[in-house]
């Protein structure tokens, strides 16, 4: 059942390929001398056409300018999260925090001393993220 559905479709998407070919095959001339013929106002409808273009365009470009606030808006939240930290007392709450228990052998795999600054920083926020550091608790010592 399952081919004869397949078989089904396949011969309709190459029957509108086939349309959609012939129709780009055809003269302006041609498609004109049909429309006058079938009693339709090729300037009306060239009219419309221009119009739902236009308004295809347009919303196209609303949704992008939305999807672009939204993506800005994400990266602004983003950045808002991460405070600026010293990068001395990033380096001692990670290393307090790479002792801790619990911590898999994957995030104790290096030692803060292994890492670069931005390195630190980066695991730093992580941690901070997850809840294993405390931001708090690194600016009162």
């Amino acid at each position: 059942m399952t081919n004869k559905r397949s078989d089904e479709r396949r011969k309709l998407v190459s029957l509108a390929d086939a349309l959609f070919d012939d129709l780009l095959a055809t003269s302006d001339e041609d498609i004109l001398k049909e429309v006058a013929d079938a009693g339709g106002d090729p300037e009306a409808i060239s009219g419309q056409m221009r119009a739902r273009f236009e308004d295809t365009l347009m919303q196209a470009r609303k949704e992008r300018m939305k999807a672009a606030r939204a993506g800005r808006k994400a990266a602004q939240a983003g950045e808002e999260t991460e405070k600026v930290v010293d990068v001395s007392l990033a380096r001692q709450a990670l290393r307090r925090a790479l002792q801790q228990d619990g911590l898999s052998m994957a995030a104790r795999n290096e030692t803060e001393s292994d890492l670069t600054d931005e390195e630190v920083l980066r695991k730093y926020n992580d941690l901070v993220r997850l809840g294993v550091i405390d931001p708090e608790e690194g600016e009162d010592s």
